[in-house]
């Protein structure tokens, strides 16, 4: 279930329409904001969190739309053309993924807290 509505995204991209696919956005953006919270403890119930959660979500659906690559399958590629757009990358250390998490939305989490990780002790 996607962190934000489709009237949450649409006042973030105003004075732009949201698009047709706005759900689905919204969806994939939440689970990568799930994927990146992965092993990360908050309280979903807190209304803070809930509303981080979804200012993470329009930001990262924002994100998404600029890059035009919903599905993620051109991040890995370091240039790309099409038509009068040209687009490059900087190149991969070793190692290094693709980024999938808007910066803005890392930020966000970040300075929130939710990107605090405690460490499991085990015995």
């Amino acid at each position: 279930m996607p962190y934000a509505t489709v009237p949450d995204l649409a006042a973030w991209l105003a004075p732009e329409p949201a698009p047709p696919n706005a759900l689905r956005l919204l969806t994939l953006a939440s689970q990568r904001i799930d994927r990146a919270l992965l092993g990360a403890w908050y309280d979903p119930a807190d209304a803070e969190v809930v509303e981080v959660l979804r200012q993470a979500t329009v930001q990262q659906v924002h994100w998404m739309l600029e890059r035009g690559d919903e599905t993620e399958a051109q991040s890995d590629l370091q240039s790309m053309s099409t038509g009068q757009r040209s687009i490059s990358k900087r190149a991969l250390r070793d190692g290094e993924q693709p980024q999938k998490l808007a910066a803005s939305v890392a930020d966000l989490l970040r300075a929130c807290g939710l990107f605090r990780f405690d460490p499991l002790v085990v015995g």
